[in-house]
């Protein structure tokens, strides 16, 4: 009795425990239903390689980017055959301009692995036009500048040329307006090739320039700057032999640039000094350093903008300037200030091989 009383409870066991089996393998097959409408449906492909990279499975958006004869195919010949190269950021080119991004993971304790790879040709393109729309606004906002600017040194200019053919314009006053439209038109001058500079990026040839080579031609270059402003500029002795890579001039005038700034922020008289730091990253910080009155807090974040100027004489491109050389040679442009105590600006450049 007691055995036949077991034996049905053990059946009546089996019997929850097919139909819990019965169950799971509903919710299974719903699950792999549901999972295979999704692939069907995926609108990125899906490609499943094999442990020696042999296309194994495809879902249809796969297909329709690789073709149907891509199964079973090795991987390295299905990219050969349909992609053409890969652009700067590592996505895909093919042979029609289609770009695509592709990203992989492996399966868990197999030596499978899943590909993802979607379109991303309209992104593209749209970033591109929204970019487009972008440098055309700045242009325009920058050619607004630039001829607002323009006009007032032109103005002067026009006004002490028209004074100098006068009969009772005595030898002095002359010159004295001579000297004046002069200045006037080295700040037009001034102003177009930190226009030309900006526009061409900060970059227009890549050789080895030794540093020592570079701070000499500095110092010859801001010489008359000096002179004229009544300020001293002292540079400092450092370590021979550095060199970094990229375009000398416009190196000397992201440099000038800084010792310019420094002498205006002062006015005259100016105490200018010139410190190259080597860094232990490989790196050289090459210091303009004034004791001027600093610069404030809130401005700091703003001086680097293009036409941003606290100055009524101040082009607003010269820092705008340094700062697109100093990226355009892999390096940065920084600031410290303090009001009463002075600036020192740095341009920090990647030194050549290994220094």
């Amino acid at each position: 009795m007691q055995l036949t009383h077991s034996y049905e409870s053990l059946q009546h066991q089996v019997e929850q425990l097919q139909t819990q089996l019965e169950q799971s393998d509903q919710e299974k097959k719903q699950v792999a239903d549901h999972l295979s409408r999704l692939l069907e449906l995926l609108p990125a492909g899906v490609i499943v390689l094999n442990n020696q990279s042999e296309v194994i499975e495809m879902n249809p958006s796969a297909k329709k980017i690789l073709g149907d004869d891509a199964l079973h195919r090795d991987w390295e010949v299905v990219m050969r055959n349909v992609f053409l190269s890969r652009n700067d950021a590592g996505e895909l080119i093919a042979h029609d301009d289609s770009i695509y991004q592709l990203s992989e993971t492996p399966v868990d304790q197999t030596k499978n692995r899943i590909l993802l790879i979607h379109d991303v040709t309209s992104a593209r393109r749209l970033q591109e036009h929204v970019n487009r729309h972008q440098r055309l606004h700045s242009m325009g906002e920058m050619a607004a500048s630039l001829a607002h600017q323009i006009r007032t040194p032109l103005a002067s200019a026009l006004l002490y040329v028209s004074q100098m053919d006068s009969s009772q314009l005595d030898d002095v006053s002359r010159k004295k307006f001579a000297d004046k439209a002069l200045r006037s038109l080295n700040h037009l001058e001034s102003l177009v090739k930190d226009m030309l500079q900006y526009a061409k990026g900060g970059k227009g040839s890549d050789k080895a320039i030794e540093l020592q080579t570079l701070v000499s031609e500095l110092q010859h270059g801001v010489e008359p700057r000096i002179k004229m402003s009544d300020s001293q500029i002292r540079f400092n002795a450092f370590v021979p032999g550095l060199t970094v890579m990229g375009d000398k001039d416009a190196l000397i005038t992201a440099l000038q640039n800084l010792v310019n700034n420094a002498i205006d922020i002062v006015g005259s008289k100016a105490q200018v000094e010139v410190t190259v730091n080597k860094l232990p990253n490989k790196r050289v910080d090459i210091v303009i350093h004034d004791k001027g009155p600093g610069i404030e807090t809130e401005r700091l974040e703003k001086i680097f903008e293009p036409f941003y100027t606290s100055r009524a004489k101040g082009t607003g491109l010269g820092l705008a300037v340094v700062r697109a050389i100093a990226e355009a040679h892999g390096g940065e442009v920084w600031v410290k200030s303090i009001v009463g105590f002075g600036s020192q600006f740095g341009l920090r450049l990647p030194l050549m091989g290994e220094q």
